[in-house]
C-alpha cells in the first residue's frame, strides 16, 4: 500500500478526508499515469505495417511498456485497497452512530 493508516485511531472526519484523498489520488493516477501508459502500450503493440517505412518495434520495447502498465496497475490496486478499507471503516462507524441507543 502507498500509505498505511491505523483506521481505529482516525476520527470519522479524518476517515472521510482520507477517503476523499484516495479517491482524488486514484483519479489523478488513472488519468495521468495508467491510461497514458496503456495507450502507449497499445500503440507499440500494433502489428507492423509492411508498407510503412518505419522500422518494426522491438520486442524489448513492448515488454518495457507492458511492465510499466503492470507496475501502474499494482499501484492502482494499492490505492483501491486503501480506499475500500476507508469506505468500509466509514460505513461501520456511520452504522454505529445511526444505531446508537436503538435496540437491535
Amino acid at each position: 500500500m502507498a500509505r498505511s493508516l491505523n483506521l481505529d485511531q482516525l476520527t470519522l472526519r479524518d476517515k472521510i478526508r482520507e477517503a476523499a484523498r484516495r479517491s482524488h489520488d486514484m483519479i489523478e493516477h488513472l488519468e495521468h499515469a495508467f491510461v497514458p501508459k496503456a495507450h502507449d502500450l497499445r500503440k507499440v503493440a500494433r502489428p507492423h505495417d509492411s508498407k510503412s517505412e518505419a522500422p518494426p518495434i522491438a520486442d524489448v520495447t513492448i515488454r518495457h511498456h507492458a511492465a510499466m502498465v503492470l507496475e501502474s496497475d499494482q499501484y492502482t490496486e494499492g490505492l483501491n485497497e486503501e480506499a475500500e478499507a476507508l469506505f468500509e471503516a466509514i460505513a461501520v462507524e456511520v452504522d454505529k452512530l445511526a444505531t446508537r441507543g436503538q435496540p437491535r
